[in-house]
C-alpha cells in the first residue's frame, strides 16, 4: 500500500501535480513556464519543490537523461476523493 495517499500536497505542489497532471510528462522547466504564467516563481524554487514532491513520493522522475523528466505519481481522481473527506 502506497503512503502517497496519506500526503496532502501543499497549495504550491497541488499547482505543479496540476500541470504535470495536464501534461503527463514534463521537465523542470516546462512546468515552470506554466507556474509563470500565473506566479512570480524562480525556476531553482520550482526545481527545489519538485525535487521535495519526488522525495515524498508525490511525483516520479526519470533521471535516466540530463534533463530529468517528471510525472505526477498520484492519481488526480484519487487525489480529489482523499481531499473530500
Amino acid at each position: 500500500m502506497s503512503n502517497t495517499k496519506t500526503i496532502k500536497p501543499t497549495e504550491s505542489e497541488l499547482e505543479i501535480l496540476q500541470s504535470l497532471w495536464a501534461k503527463g510528462l514534463a521537465t523542470v522547466r516546462e512546468v515552470h513556464e506554466d507556474l509563470a504564467r500565473t506566479k512570480d516563481v524562480g525556476y531553482t524554487t520550482t526545481l527545489k519543490l519538485m525535487q521535495i514532491m519526488h522525495e515524498k513520493g508525490l511525483v516520479k522522475r526519470d533521471d535516466s537523461m540530463r534533463t530529468h523528466v517528471y510525472q505526477a505519481a498520484v492519481n488526480k481522481r484519487e487525489h480529489a476523493k482523499t481531499s473530500a473527506e
